[in-house]
């Protein structure tokens, strides 16, 4: 898979602007503020469905402006594609694949195929449980359609819920009819995300490792609400357990308390929790092992390569994981933002603007 071209119209800083680019390394030079990273965010559209700096789709939009669009011609699969994204302030998105325009996000992600890798991505070791589920969701979107829409599916009833609990007088039979097709639908959802977690833990201490020269160990240990339960239906059963007994808790505080919405994977170097305890050098490391293993586990699951994003990324890394990287993405499309200093990466210098 490969981008050819992206034109924007309207996106953040830019009125009209497109760029070609090459099937190998591609630098966007220049300095800060001239909207390198906006063209990432562009790209990354149509591989997560929406901005991966967590943005609303107005704030994308050109200040002045009503309305935004974005275009990526790609190759994949010995032919050429085009998708479309209009953007506006008053209405939901508008996305189109080769001309016609597509009505679900199920039909629509796992089209294109990208991992992008940003200096926040530290959150995945550092930061709160929602950057790890963002993660996995994404990852998981892109390579299984279907999840898609279970994931939307289980977050209308998780609203609908929750605008429950928070009225004047909760309802508690129509709680417990929520949480009847919540255990369901989340026991899917953790399920799903177990085993995405088995294989991308394998995939990514292999990683790690071969990134330290074998002299570190790393493990990454899934976490949910259910425990231990297996399947589909045990998974249920836990779910439904625990929603009964924390029901009169989530109506004295009028918000949903559990379920597959707390789900979170840990991070442990060498036996110790790398929030915790390990060093920058460690979960930079580390991070980058998660992000190469969404890549990796991607291009296993479809049998076709992805593009890779980098905003910003070598600044943040020292000569030995510069040139990890780089070895690790060779043969493959990758993307990067950077100041001045391209003559490290090589390929084809870009400057926006």
């Amino acid at each position: 898979m490969k981008v050819n071209s992206v034109t924007v119209c309207n996106f953040r800083n830019y009125g009209d602007f497109s760029v070609s680019f090459d099937s190998g390394i591609n630098v966007l030079c220049g300095k800060n503020g001239i909207g390198k990273t906006n063209l990432l965010e562009g790209i990354f559209l149509f591989a997560g469905g929406k901005s991966f700096r967590g943005a609303k789709d107005r704030e994308m939009i050109r200040f002045g402006c009503e309305n935004a669009a974005v275009r990526l011609n790609f190759d994949t699969g010995g032919s050429t594609n085009e998708l479309e994204a209009r953007l506006f302030r008053g209405q939901k998105k508008q996305l189109f694949k080769n001309g016609f325009q597509v009505t679900r996000l199920s039909e629509y992600l796992g089209l294109f195929r990208a991992v992008v890798f940003t200096p926040d991505h530290m959150d995945l070791v550092k930061g709160a449980p929602e950057s790890r589920r963002r993660f996995l969701d994404i990852a998981m979107c892109q390579s299984f359609p279907r999840y898609v829409a279970l994931l939307s599916e289980y977050n209308k009833l998780l609203f609908q819920k929750s605008a429950c609990l928070k009225s004047e007088a909760p309802d508690g039979l129509l709680i417990d009819i929520y949480n009847e097709k919540l255990a369901t639908l989340g026991a899917s959802i953790t399920k799903s995300r177990r085993s995405f977690v088995a294989r991308l833990a394998k995939k990514a201490s292999e990683i790690y490792s071969d990134m330290t020269s074998g002299g570190e160990s790393m493990k990454i240990s899934f976490l949910t609400q259910a425990g231990d339960a297996d399947g589909s239906d045990g998974l249920a059963k836990s779910y439904l357990t625990l929603f009964e007994s924390k029901k009169e808790s989530e109506i004295q505080r009028k918000c949903c308390l559990c379920g597959a919405q707390r789900d979170d994977f840990s991070v442990h170097i060498k036996d110790r929790n790398a929030k915790l305890y390990a060093s920058q050098g460690q979960q930079r490391s580390a991070v980058l092992s998660l992000k190469l293993a969404e890549g990796a586990l991607s291009e296993d699951y479809t049998g076709d390569t992805c593009v890779y994003l980098l905003d910003d990324i070598l600044s943040e890394l020292d000569r030995s994981r510069q040139e990890f990287i780089l070895e690790r993405l060779c043969g493959r499309q990758f993307i990067i933002t950077c100041c001045e200093d391209t003559e490290r990466v090589g390929g084809k210098v870009i400057r926006p603007g």
